[in-house]
């Protein structure tokens, strides 16, 4: 198994969209910087995209179409083998930016190993079907448990036949952006699972967007209330999904 999204060691360029089954690098006029809190050294820098470029991420996955069971049971068995392949670098990246220590990188990764395998276990794997009927799901994260909360976000909707536009915190990017990238290695179809990063105002846009049937949300409890209280106004469905 390649390694997922791998960054020059001697910069630290603009870190990619992933829109379609691709990986999509844009210039855009605002950059969100992620240093470290001793050194502030800059680790990466994450594009806040515009409303236009962040639709056609959503637009993708309206298109999408699903797995039958057996596929999707594969996916996810050669997910479990590659989180487990790939530990170390993924816990690296949660542990760089949670900016917790290594051990909590490895236990966010633990986390989403055994909740991957607690889908495998469902029986509703078997009532998967094929999906393109034009709508889908915008899942925002918030900081912290950057691994398990794309993981709990993203894969219950994929394995009920579903596609998801994933935004993650600015601060913690790398981790939902490794994972789609692996994801679509152990055999995901493009446009189940995308990730573009946005300020507030225009995830709050995407919300609107034509084909969103739902919201889902996953972060600390302040965060999540705010976002919950914006809820309160939208005609879209939203969903807390617990830690």
């Amino acid at each position: 198994m390649t390694g997922c999204c791998t960054l020059p060691p001697r910069e630290a360029p603009a870190i990619p969209l992933w829109i379609n089954g691709r990986p999509l690098l844009t210039m855009v006029p605002v950059f969100h910087e992620i240093r470290e809190t001793a050194t502030q050294r800059l680790i990466r820098r994450v594009p806040l995209v515009d409303q236009a470029l962040a639709v056609t991420a959503v637009e993708s996955a309206n298109q999408a179409t699903g797995l039958l069971p057996p596929a999707m049971h594969g996916v996810l068995n050669a997910l479990v083998a590659a989180l487990n392949e790939l530990e170390a670098h993924f816990a690296g990246l949660s542990a760089v930016e949670s900016q917790t220590h290594l051990d909590a990188g490895k236990a966010d990764v633990a986390n989403a190993i055994e909740y991957v395998r607690t889908l495998l276990a469902q029986p509703l794997i078997g009532e998967v079907r094929p999906t393109g009927q034009g709508h889908s799901t915008l899942a925002l994260a918030g900081p912290g448990m950057p691994l398990s909360a794309a993981v709990k976000l993203v894969l219950p909707v994929i394995v009920r036949g579903g596609a998801v536009t994933l935004v993650p915190s600015p601060d913690a990017p790398s981790c939902a952006l490794a994972l789609a990238e692996l994801c679509g290695q152990c055999g995901l179809p493009d446009g189940l699972f995308n990730v573009v990063y946005v300020d507030e105002a225009v995830a709050l846009s995407l919300v609107k967007q034509p084909g969103v049937k739902q919201v889902r949300l996953f972060g600390p409890s302040a965060w999540a209330q705010r976002w919950q209280t914006s809820a309160i106004d939208w005609s879209t469905p939203c969903e807390l999904v617990l830690a």
